[in-house]
């Protein structure tokens, strides 16, 4: 073969082979809305709403179909925004929510769907842009929640670009997030109806949303708890201070009740001793083969906790903050702290809260001299065995005023510090329970550890139960806490 000719061949070849490749890559789009959702303010009908959209590749935008009376007014390719206009009335059919339907082209005419949630809010915001916390209570659905993404509960901005869902514990617990103009905003709906009361129902849990930045990098998050009740409502003095009544990320307080679905809504989340970022418990009321909570993703895909050991890499602050779903386990050499090389006492402060206390605005860490002056009720103490594990808890009152008010905690156990699995289960053959109560302070002890309230039930002897106002326990224990007034 002529070489000048087969290098002309190759040349060709080569050439043919990258416009084919280059109109295989023209094809590759994307269109996305990542809030899913335009909400337009209560009493606000006939009024317009904006939303953002991805994409890469989509040259046109067509409007496929609307709700009736709804009216996408601009669709703007350079800001890559959405502009739906609501109804003003609704006398011809006109609907207060809907989906609308998007479709994306690519120049080659490839086509890509997306629906957008569009409604008119029937309750008005619960605004906490003005109360920053990592925590914001939902006790209220069909509600809109509008908050600030600013770092721990300070007035310090981020560099935030898009919030996100990382997990919700009820499959569309949070099914809209949105971020516009500095502001976040999530959407807690009535999932159900409650027909024995005839009223609205939405179920409680938890979820954890994240601020990304413009690479994409996860920088903040903050856990969303949504209760049937307000927290704040329902408190209990201790040492003259005002505490919760539930602990944080709980929907109740059983107050003792033999009720399976009291009892599995009163453990709230678990906590690694100056980590914000909330953990899940088990899956079961009862604990049963003490199996994690599932977690849901924004698609409703299951996901599950994750678990690595303390190393040079993983076992600092910032890759924490990165990966608020795994728990670290402790480090031996650092005693058993889930940080790898020391100890950093500031993250939980006894003196005023830090950036990394995980209570709501208002709301705070306890310290142990707290639980100082308590004990375990003597009437509690002397029930029956049998009838005593079914509570699943203790009732503490003043070991000097033993007949005085009682306060209820539950039996919710701890998350170990060796392999972060649950571990609160007794050693009675015949019916094995979760019975040890453990809850963080924010006080910190001289050797790497922190102290914890503690509680448990006896089922070796049956004829002593523990309590211990103070215990040092190590840090990579994941436990629940209860939140004090500032």
């Amino acid at each position: 073969m002529n070489f000048r000719f087969f290098n002309f061949l190759v040349v060709a070849v080569v050439a043919v082979t990258m416009m084919f490749l280059g109109c295989k890559k023209s094809e590759e789009l994307s269109f996305d809305v990542p809030s899913d959702s335009i909400l337009i303010e209560v009493n606000r009908a006939g009024d317009e709403g904006t939303t953002s959209f991805a994409s890469h590749n989509i040259s046109a935008v067509n409007v496929v179909s609307t709700p009736s009376g709804w009216e996408v007014t601009d669709i703007d390719m350079y800001a890559k925004t959405i502009t739906v206009k609501s109804p003003a009335t609704f006398d011809d059919g006109e609907v207060r929510e809907g989906t609308l339907s998007l479709s994306g082209y690519s120049p080659r005419g490839t086509l890509k769907s997306v629906s957008i949630h569009v409604a008119i809010l029937q309750k008005p915001d619960i605004d906490y842009r003005n109360a920053p916390a990592n925590c914001y209570v939902a006790p209220q659905a069909q509600t809109r929640y509008l908050f600030n993404a600013m770092i721990g509960g300070s007035t310090t901005p981020l560099e935030t670009v898009s919030l996100r869902l990382i997990w919700q514990s009820v499959s569309g617990l949070v099914p809209y997030i949105d971020f516009e103009n500095g502001v976040g905003s999530f959407y807690v709906e009535a999932l159900a109806e409650n027909e024995d009361e005839n009223e609205e129902y939405f179920e409680p849990g938890n979820a954890l949303i994240g601020a990304y930045d413009a690479q994409g990098e996860l920088i903040w998050t903050w856990h969303i708890w949504v209760t049937q009740s307000n927290p704040a409502d329902d408190t209990i003095t201790l040492n003259g201070v005002e505490m919760m009544n539930r602990n944080l990320g709980a929907n109740c307080n059983s107050e003792g009740k033999n009720d399976p679905k009291l009892i599995g809504q009163s453990y709230g989340m678990y906590y690694q001793w100056g980590r914000r970022t909330p953990i899940v418990g088990p899956q079961t009321w009862n604990f049963s083969a003490n199996f994690d909570m599932t977690l849901w993703d924004a698609n409703g895909v299951d996901m599950a906790v994750k678990y690595t050991e303390s190393t040079a890499e993983t076992g600092s602050v910032a890759w924490a903050e990165r990966n608020p779903r795994v728990i670290i386990t402790g480090n031996k050499d650092n005693a058993y702290d889930w940080l790898y090389e020391g100890h950093d006492d500031s993250l939980w402060s006894t003196t005023s809260k830090s950036e990394h206390d995980p209570c709501p605005a208002g709301w705070r860490l306890p310290t142990s001299e707290l639980f100082e002056g308590l004990t375990i009720s003597p009437v509690d103490d002397a029930m029956d065995w049998h009838e005593a594990q079914t509570m699943y808890g203790w009732r503490l009152v003043y070991a000097d005023a033993p007949s005085g008010e009682a306060f209820f905690f539950s039996a919710a156990g701890r998350r170990n510090y060796i392999d972060g699995r649950l571990d609160i289960v007794n050693d009675d053959d015949v019916c094995p329970v979760p019975w040890a109560g453990y809850y963080w302070t924010a006080t910190t002890t001289d050797d790497g550890k922190a102290e914890a309230m503690f509680f448990d039930l006896n089922s070796a002897t049956r004829t002593w139960n523990g309590f211990d106002a103070a215990r040092s326990m190590h840090r990579a224990n994941a436990m629940p806490v209860r939140c004090v007034r500032e």
